[in-house]
């Protein structure tokens, strides 16, 4: 009897995902079908077109580094309505480039691209060469995605600007937590994926360093809450003013422009830094700023040395998100000394 019983456990747990699957796969088809009947066929409706769907369902960086392309196939379908599908968090950022009428939501956008397709006048979801196991990158994702559909190739990220409603507002919140527009630093360590993100106490040394050569006009950006993680904690850098969840994303778009010199990790914020055309310095470890940022601006970005650097572009690729089997040593090596002298040389060529 104790035999059936351990026998039959596994048949049942294997029913269960069977079920959980099958109930996955009719809850994605049924939302793809009412994404059409409430988002494609009223624009059919009303202009008698069909409408373009342009798709990058992840961070906002990768949002950014499909403007170029985004900006060329629009040319290709003048006069229609151009629908922009990503996560939620980044959803001002189609809207600030004016690459998009409506910005929606829809996880299996995949579903309605296929499926749907004679409803739609193009269908174009942007894929990177770091997204497939078995693949990696060779250029930037800027000239990436351009290449992917045969368009003319951008190096240097697109240029974003701002209304001039969302700089003085982004003006407004700096000065009252007491930051001024002039020299101003900002910089970002995270939250991102643990083995993006350099230690706390680099930081803490770096901003003292930075304060002792007289910059202490230093504002902290990021947001307690990470799209793959929900809400996190973001302690501040000892020496800097938190300026933690205090924008939108329009407004730190703004604020990042007004800085005299950006320091981060791999992450969106580097993205607008260089959208904006805000001097930087990148510290990259586990991702290579060739992969991510044009030679003029990444010229001053620090990369670790250690031979498994750049994991993530590799074949076959170090299954980095679920634990780096060498502890994070790559962005435990680069040194505060390297990344100061990186901001100082920065810092002096605006002088």
């Amino acid at each position: 009897m104790r035999s059936q019983t351990v026998q039959s456990r596994p048949a049942t747990e294997k029913n269960f995902r069977k079920a959980a699957e099958l109930r996955g796969f009719f809850v994605r088809h049924a939302q793809a079908l009412w994404y059409v009947v409430t988002i494609i066929l009223p624009v059919i409706l009303k202009t008698g077109k069909r409408p373009v769907i342009f798709s990058r369902y992840t961070g906002m960086g990768d949002i950014i580094c499909t403007i170029p392309a985004v900006r060329e196939l629009m040319k290709r379908h003048e006069g229609l309505t151009f629908i922009y599908n990503c996560h939620p968090d980044f959803a001002e950022v189609p809207r600030l480039a004016a690459i998009a009428s409506r910005v929606t939501s829809l996880k299996s956008i995949g579903l309605v691209g296929h499926w749907y397709s004679l409803l739609l006048a193009g269908f174009y979801h942007f894929a990177n060469s770091d997204d497939v196991p078995d693949a990696a990158s060779h250029e930037s994702m800027v000239m990436e995605f351009c290449r992917q559909f045969d368009l003319p190739v951008a190096e240097e990220h697109p240029q974003l600007c701002t209304g001039a409603a969302a700089r003085e507002k982004a003006g407004v919140i700096l000065k009252d937590h007491g930051l001024s527009g002039d020299l101003l630093i900002l910089i970002h360590p995270g939250p991102s994926w643990p083995v993006r993100e350099w230690p706390g106490e680099n930081w803490t040394r770096l901003v003292a360093e930075l304060r002792r050569h007289g910059y202490t006009n230093i504002g902290q950006l990021g947001v307690s809450r990470y799209m793959n993680f929900g809400k996190v904690e973001v302690p501040a850098v000892p020496g800097t003013v938190s300026l933690i969840n205090a924008f939108s994303v329009e407004e730190c778009v703004a604020a990042i422009a007004q800085a005299k010199l950006f320091i981060g990790i791999d992450s969106g914020l580097l993205h607008i830094a260089a959208a904006t055309r805000t001097n930087s310095v990148g510290i990259f470890g586990m991702t290579l700023p060739e992969y991510r940022f044009s030679k003029k601006f990444r010229r001053h970005f620090v990369t670790s040395r250690v031979e498994c650097a750049g994991c993530e572009h590799r074949k076959p690729r170090i299954h980095w998100i679920t634990g780096c089997p060498h502890d994070i040593r790559c962005m435990q090596e680069p040194g505060v000394d390297q990344v100061l002298s990186a901001c100082l040389a920065l810092l002096a060529e605006d002088r």
